[in-house]
């Protein structure tokens, strides 16, 4: 089977990990240390709760994925998000916010397939967040499905973690918090799994809406969007944990100094 690895050096994403933590003290200088993400995140981490709300990121895991590389995943993601947060603030361009996004995954070592951002097309005259979802990450899927055996199951992964989600009325209030807002949605579904060599696939989707109205209720279950036009980010990413190790320790530097408390919540997919 081919891998699919980012052409970054390890070197390389240690150099750009290091500028970012160095680019980021003056903005924290006179804040108080904030507990780190391994503590408010990692420590919880156990295969029942195979799934989580992550700010305004839903995230779902395989079932072969283990313990170290959820942990792995969510530190990745959460750096990301921060450093689009920095580089484009206040929710003001979501294609931008998309761009730095993926930047930041590429240069923590991650391939990522596709960086394309466009806006979302459907015939259904009334258009369900969640099927929404589910259409651009099966997208993404089926990009890696034509280059990676295995990828087929991240299509379950999102099925299952999105009806399980709608079971957590806890996970549905801290999706909603963080991801609406008066400028629009900035909202990410992000299926995981290991595949056999011990690679980390991951398919990502996420969208932006501009103009209408958000119709009331909650996302993934009774939010309509036939009214709004939704723009979208799609992708499946590689990672190869063993590159972890050397820049392990400023990525959690970073995490723990310099980052926004995130609102974390796990469930149980497997409902």
């Amino acid at each position: 089977m081919k891998v699919f690895e980012s052409s970054i050096s390890v070197s390389k994403s240690l150099e750009v990990v290091r500028s970012r933590v160095q680019k980021r003290k003056a903005t924290v200088s006179s804040s108080p240390r904030v507990r780190s993400l391994v503590s408010t995140v990692a420590t919880s981490l156990t295969k029942e709760l195979d799934a989580l709300v992550l700010g305004n990121t839903l995230i779902g895991y395989g079932d072969r994925i283990s313990l170290e590389n959820m942990a792995i995943i969510e530190n990745l993601i959460t750096m990301s998000k921060m450093e689009a947060n920095y580089e484009v603030p206040g929710h003001c361009d979501p294609k931008a916010w998309y761009h730095e996004f993926t930047k930041c995954m590429e240069d923590l070592g991650c391939f990522v397939a596709d960086k394309g951002y466009s806006k979302y097309s459907a015939t259904a005259l009334e258009v369900k967040m969640d099927n929404v979802m589910v259409d651009i990450v099966q997208a993404a899927v089926e990009a890696a499905k034509t280059a990676i055996p295995g990828a087929a199951v991240l299509s379950a992964v999102t099925h299952s973690t999105l009806d399980a989600l709608k079971k957590e009325p806890e996970a549905i209030n801290v999706l909603n918090l963080e991801s609406k807002s008066a400028e629009g949605v900035r909202l990410s579904t992000v299926p995981c799994e290991q595949l056999p060599n011990g690679i980390i696939l991951i398919a990502i989707a996420a969208i932006d809406h501009q103009g209408g109205s958000n119709d009331g209720g909650v996302l993934f279950v009774d939010w309509k969007t036939s009214s709004l036009e939704v723009f979208h980010g799609k992708s499946f990413i590689t990672f190869n944990p063993a590159r972890y190790r050397e820049i392990k320790q400023d990525v959690e530097e970073y995490l723990g100094v310099h980052r926004k408390e995130v609102l974390v919540k796990r469930f149980s997919r497997r409902k």
